[in-house]
This record gives C-alpha cells, sequence and structure tokens, in this order.
C-alpha cells in the first residue's frame, strides 16, 4: 500500500500508540470506517499492549532502590 511520504509517519505514530504493527492499525481503521468488526487478532494485539503497559506503569510506580 502506498501513502503520502507526509502522511506515514502520522500512522506509524498512530501505530506505535496503541502498540500494534502498521499494518494492524490499517486494518483497524478500515474495519471502523466501514463500519465492520474489528479483526480478532488485531484486539488481541491492543490488549497485549495495554496489559504491558500497565505492567509497565506498575513496575515504574513501585520501582524501589536496591540494597547490598
Amino acid at each position: 500500500m502506498r501513502v503520502p511520504a507526509e502522511q506515514a509517519e502520522i500512522y506509524r505514530q498512530r501505530a506505535d500508540e496503541l502498540g500494534i504493527p502498521l499494518s494492524s492499525w490499517v486494518a483497524l481503521v478500515l474495519a471502523q470506517r466501514e463500519n465492520l468488526d474489528i479483526p480478532d487478532y488485531v484486539q488481541d494485539e491492543i490488549n497485549k499492549a495495554e496489559r504491558e503497559r500497565a505492567v509497565e506503569a506498575t513496575r515504574q510506580e513501585f520501582d524501589m532502590p536496591r540494597s547490598a
């Protein structure tokens, strides 16, 4: 798929914000645009990325200095 160069970075950023590959983001947006169901594999990727962000946020909240 070809997209204008000035738009490509925006699309990559949107995919990165969700934590999914660009191709999955494209499938997501197309499905939403056409009022279709979001493909299961895309929803799985979004859910996984959300869980990973939640774990990372928890890890950062409780990060304590280590003692010898």
